[in-house]
């Protein structure tokens, strides 16, 4: 009862977030084409940290309205079509709305279009403006493209295994698809929490600031809920094994060989350490913490299913050490080394957490909801 209750606070927190989000994000960018629009998001933000913050030098609004003019018919598609898909899927992930199975799949259907459709007009707007035109440069732009694929997988493959009755599967991957999509709004708060909390900052810095946090919590967001609905859905005790140990002395072997050039090149490209990647570092530091602290739990109370999983994602965590050097290098051909830094900080833990989390989704394949346990309705 105690967990059902705090899975109903979450979902009522994550919807109400929804609720309040996505009017602003559609009136954003219908105020390009309708410049006496009231502006809600702009006079949510300038109420909590200021004018010069919200819109004035160094702020998203003054700094990309020449680009978001320009491609203002593809930020549409984007913001209007995404926008009402956040709101879908938040209310496809209330139990109490599940019951009614032909209501689930027709709104899963029209969400799963709409979000088909703001992925499509990200990825436009991404190829037009390129690096150099995005807010905060090569590093968001990195993420914007992961955080744009990523969705795309989840929806495509969550409304896949609906279809073939995969249902433990098809719940996780739009668990995941879902929690990429938050990431828009929760951006959003991080930009009053951040603004508020910075003295002296703009949003420049919290910009940056908050996609190396989401960078792992909109993954571990995804791994909980996954977690969640896998303790309900799962009926038989005997699923496909997960990599052994030899996987984990490897990731370990890595993570411990590449910490100390990470660290090296970090101390010759930069003057100090900054906030930035103080709030990155400390939330994969948590979110390491968390999963370890889970599985361990997990073991001890002879849930060997559940420690295996969080086993894999506690690896997922440490591999994104040796991820994060090797995406800097990458990206150091086409960039400046500090751009590709936080390039790499802000897709490394998202990079590894999510092939993670879909390494225990594909073995979810296995898994059967019993017929008894589904509304009789006619199938799709």
């Amino acid at each position: 009862m105690r967990d059902k209750r705090w899975s109903w606070v979450a979902w009522a927190a994550v919807a109400a977030v929804c609720v309040i989000y996505a009017p602003m994000a559609i009136e954003y960018t219908w105020r390009l084409f309708n410049p006496s629009a009231p502006g809600l998001w702009d006079r949510v933000f300038a109420g909590a940290v200021g004018d010069e913050q919200a819109l004035g030098a160094g702020s998203i609004h003054h700094e990309q309205a020449d680009a978001y003019a320009e491609n203002r018919v593809l930020l549409l598609f984007h913001t209007t079509a995404g926008g009402i898909a956040i709101l879908i899927f938040a209310a496809q992930f209330s139990a109490r709305f599940r019951r009614n199975l032909r209501r689930h799949r027709v709104l899963g259907r029209v969400g799963v279009t709409l979000a088909l459709v703001g992925m499509l007009g990200a990825f436009g707007y991404l190829l037009a403006v390129g690096p150099e035109h995005t807010f905060d440069g090569p590093a968001f732009y990195l993420q914007l493209w992961a955080l744009a694929l990523g969705t795309l997988i989840g929806v495509i493959g969550g409304f896949a295994t609906a279809l073939r009755r995969q249902i433990a599967m098809h719940r996780s991957l739009m668990a995941y698809a879902f929690a990429l999509l938050l990431t828009a709004p929760l951006l959003r708060i991080e930009y009053v929490l951040l603004g508020v909390l910075w003295s002296g900052t703009t949003q420049v810095e919290t910009n940056l600031a908050g996609g190396a946090t989401l960078a792992t919590l909109a993954p571990l967001g995804a791994i909980l809920a996954s977690r969640a609905m896998a303790g309900r859905d799962r009926r038989s005790p005997t699923v496909r094994p997960l990599p052994g140990r030899n996987l984990d002395r490897a990731v370990g072997i890595a993570a411990l060989a590449t910490l100390p050039l990470l660290v090296l090149r970090y101390t010759e490209t930069f003057d100090g350490t900054d906030r930035i990647t103080i709030a990155g570092m400390c939330t994969m530091l948590a979110g390491l913490a968390a999963a370890a602290t889970n599985a361990a739990a997990a073991r001890k109370a002879g849930k060997d299913v559940a420690a295996e999983e969080w086993r894999v994602h506690t690896l997922a965590f440490v591999a994104s050490v040796p991820a994060m050097l090797l995406l800097w290098l990458a990206y150091d051909a086409p960039f400046t080394t500090g751009e590709a830094f936080f390039g790499a900080l802000l897709t490394a833990p998202a990079v590894t957490l999510s092939m993670g989390l879909l390494l225990v989704v594909w073995r979810r394949r296995t898994v059967v909801i019993p017929q008894s346990d589904q509304p009789k309705v006619l199938p799709i």
